[in-house]
């Protein structure tokens, strides 16, 4: 247990540190690698489309193909990049109006533990939003792709007349693999 709160709070310290901009030193594992991640380009970039294409670009990410950016966003207009660590392939993908979206996607053999950090992560960030409040919904269960899958879902409300926007978490079981999504997602009225 002792292991686990330190884990936490060692993702919540980088969140913290990404949150400020700084270097992130990727120390815990394929989980906080996609969380801090998301942090530096979902939390920080986006929705700024040139901001994440330079991220992109400073970072030498691989552009997607028009294929898979296809396959993964559908008839859905959009850019993707991939990045390779040595924890393996992560999935950048901006998603275009009518949902202006900002997701990165990592599949694996195991499940990695990112619903409390990444929970963390986002109460940690939404303090940094001025009049901005967070609100978690009732987890569920559901298909996609015909696999079983775990979704996590906050509602921001940055008051009246302001875009809907929320923040999800993925976790599908594709029998042998596991793939995990966070995604930022703003509704362009």
């Amino acid at each position: 247990m002792g292991r686990y709160i330190t884990r936490v709070w060692g993702v919540a310290l980088a969140a913290v540190v990404a949150l400020n901009a700084a270097p992130i030193q990727a120390a815990e594992g394929a989980g906080a690698e996609l969380i801090e991640m998301f942090a530096a380009v979902c939390l920080q970039k986006f929705p700024d489309d040139s901001a994440v294409q330079q991220f992109a670009a400073d970072k030498r990410l691989t552009v997607m193909s028009d294929t898979m950016i296809h396959q993964l966003l559908g008839a859905d207009p959009g850019q993707g990049w991939i990045q390779e660590t040595a924890r393996g392939r992560y999935l950048l993908t901006i998603e275009m109006p009518p949902f202006h979206a900002c997701a990165i996607r990592k599949t694996d053999t195991t499940t990695p533990d990112v619903l409390a950090p990444f929970s963390l992560l986002l109460d940690t960030w939404i303090t940094t939003q001025s009049g901005a409040s967070l609100k978690a919904l009732p987890a569920q269960n559901m298909k996609l792709g015909g696999f079983p899958t775990e979704v996590h879902q906050w509602i921001i409300d940055r008051g009246r007349g302001k875009p809907a926007e929320s923040l999800m978490l993925f976790v599908t079981n594709a029998t042998d693999r596991f793939a995990v999504r966070l995604v930022r997602q703003i509704r362009v009225q």
